[in-house]
């Protein structure tokens, strides 16, 4: 800290003579990492007037060192502000980071979400043909008499509510697609579509132990965890300093002296020097007990928030686990389910054929199938967006500066 004083002073009186003088100031002051404060400063006077030689000047310095040696002493608390600054800064650009991984994930489950519609668009568009076939197969065998009117209705509304079911799902896809572009942020002319493609099946192998011990090395949130932890400890150990007592060390030096251009010899600059330990015992530490208990009571706060957040990750990331060996098994059941409602579809349509069935059979054998489809591409979607939050959630999702993320 820099300071610099400059004045002038004239004053006179009826019948007295009149005099004046100028001076000058200046100082610095620096704080030490110990605690301490070290001070120098430099002065200069001129005083004119009667009895005052021409060219007299007056000067002085001085250097001053303040160390607190129990209260308000220690490296510690002397770059707290410091510190904290830093962990805010840090801990901003963790968060940053996470809603940059959450964000890509967001972006990806839009995504494919989108292709679930397309996907179960196509799906609604080949049970549409299949149904427009039951529909004329019931047309052409009662043609024949092989069946009654009422088969043929059956078909017909059956295919008609199907097509109905497209047309709101096509109006779906639309609206979708719009508010999708409206997220990435694309201007209106810009026309968006995806691949009805489903998203790769990529098996997870990761052993659940060593996947713990893996986000707990790496999952930003984790360490910021660790460091709050951090934090609360050394506020607890300030709020214990505030309540020493204060004994301090003062220890200055200072020269000082005038000079007289016309003077053959100049007077010797004086020296003095000072040295003084003060005590002051806490008499009354009202506000400082308080602040203490505060922060012990934050302290252990904070010890059980931290427990249980170790705790909530331990089981977030097991049920993680579980999660996609059961979507796992889940796609190879809904495989075969597809598998044979595609045969019982077969049977029904060669039973219909037979008179052994109704019409109605054949609806509901394509309509199973249609839900099988549209059910196994909703859990390759959730697999897919499941393991991208495992990875996340084991701190190996990092997102490059184009915005995409590598494992």
């Amino acid at each position: 800290l820099l300071s610099s004083t400059l004045g002038y002073v004239f004053s006179g009186g009826d019948g007295g003579d009149a005099s004046s003088s100028a001076s000058w100031s200046g100082g610095v002051s620096q704080k030490m990492p110990w605690g301490g404060d070290v001070s120098a400063s430099a002065g200069l006077s001129h005083a004119g007037g009667p009895g005052a030689e021409p060219g007299a000047f007056g000067t002085s310095a001085s250097i001053r060192l303040t160390q607190p040696l129990l209260r308000g002493a220690g490296r510690e608390l002397a770059l707290e502000p410091l510190t904290q600054a830093e962990r805010g800064m840090m801990y901003a650009i963790r968060r940053f980071e996470l809603f940059r991984e959450n964000f890509s994930i967001d972006v990806a489950q839009r995504f494919y979400g989108l292709v679930q519609q397309k996907r179960g668009l196509e799906n609604q568009r080949r049970n549409i043909e299949d149904l427009v076939f039951a529909r004329r197969q019931a047309e052409a065998m009662l043609k024949l008499g092989d069946t009654s009117e009422l088969e043929v209705l059956r078909a017909r509304r059956s295919a008609l509510t199907s097509q109905n079911d497209q047309i709101e799902a096509e109006e779906s896809l639309h609206l979708a697609l719009d508010q999708f572009r409206i997220f990435l942020g694309l201007p209106p002319g810009v026309t968006v579509d995806v691949r009805d493609e489903a998203p790769e099946f990529i098996e997870v192998d990761y052993e659940v132990d060593s996947a713990i011990e893996v986000a707990f090395k790496n999952r930003l949130d984790v360490l910021t965890e660790r460091e709050q932890l951090e934090d609360s400890d050394r506020a607890l150990r300030l709020a214990e300093n505030g309540i020493q007592p204060d004994l301090n060390l003062d220890v200055s030096y200072g020269i000082g002296g005038s000079s007289d251009p016309s003077a053959l010899h100049q007077s010797p600059f004086d020296g003095s020097y000072s040295a003084s330990l003060s005590l002051a015992l806490p008499v009354d530490r009202t506000g400082e007990r308080s602040s203490l208990r505060n922060a012990q009571v934050a302290h252990r706060r904070a010890l059980r928030a931290h427990d249980q957040f170790e705790q909530d990750l331990v089981v977030q990331i097991q049920s993680k686990f579980r999660e996609l060996a059961r979507r796992t098994q889940s796609l190879e059941i809904q495989r075969q389910l597809i598998a044979d409602q595609e045969r019982n579809v077969k049977i029904a349509q060669l039973r219909f054929e037979q008179g052994d069935f109704s019409n109605r059979d054949v609806v509901e054998a394509q309509q199973s199938l249609l839900e099988a489809r549209n059910a196994l591409i909703q859990e390759q979607v959730n697999y897919e967006i499941g393991r991208l939050e495992l990875i996340r959630d084991l701190g190996i999702l990092f997102i490059d500066e184009r915005g995409m993320w590598t494992e």
